[in-house]
């Protein structure tokens, strides 16, 4: 009898010292987000994905644009002259319209209003929002 309480005793005391206890630290808000370490994986290191020369061959392609070169039409006094017959568009200025100062417009009495939103139990219960 003696021996089976002392393995029990000793099965019990190596089970509570490999517990690793979560959540007994003070959290400084609900909504703090722990994210996870980064981790190196093979693809992030690998030659053949970041070797510039084998590139080519896989479904990885380096996309060049060409370099920007000044044109003739960009520096020719013709373009930018005022002689072309360009007519300038003007916008009308703004009006006031019956519709802004009619009473039925903003006549407040009229307005449909939506119920209130109520705070339900399982909003703001802990177990739902961990």
């Amino acid at each position: 009898m003696k021996q089976l309480a002392t393995a029990t005793f000793i099965a019990l005391l190596l089970l509570v010292v490999n517990v690793k206890a979560e959540g007994t630290e003070r959290i400084a808000s609900i909504n703090e987000n722990i994210e996870t370490t980064l981790q190196l994986e093979n693809w992030m290191t690998d030659e053949t994905i970041w070797h510039k020369n084998l590139c080519r061959h896989n479904r990885f392609h380096e996309a060049t644009e060409n370099s920007l070169e000044v044109e003739n039409w960009m520096t020719n006094e013709v373009t930018w002259s005022s002689e072309l017959g360009l007519e300038e568009v003007t916008e009308a200025g703004l009006e006031l319209e019956s519709w802004m100062t009619s009473e039925e417009t903003w006549n407040k009495n009229e307005l449909c209003y939506e119920a209130a939103l109520t705070l339900e139990s399982w909003m703001t219960e802990n177990n739902i929002w961990k």
